[in-house]
């Protein structure tokens, strides 16, 4: 059984503007991948973003005692 989903854990939507050089590599790009642009776009926003938290998150102190 599943738990409902709280509105803190609901994915978010934002609206974003490109120019049209971009947006057409990005349609290219995910023809390639065989998804929307829109699905692109969310996925290389979550890439970056996760890469940004781990680059400033200092590593943890394995050495316990």
């Amino acid at each position: 059984m599943q738990l409902p989903v709280t509105k803190e854990e609901m994915s978010k939507r934002m609206t974003i503007t490109v120019d049209d050089d971009v947006y057409e590599i990005l349609e290219l790009w995910a023809d390639e991948e065989v998804r929307t642009v829109a699905n692109l776009a969310s996925a290389i926003v979550t890439l970056k973003a996760r890469e940004r938290l781990a680059d400033r998150t200092p590593p943890r102190n394995t050495n316990s005692k």
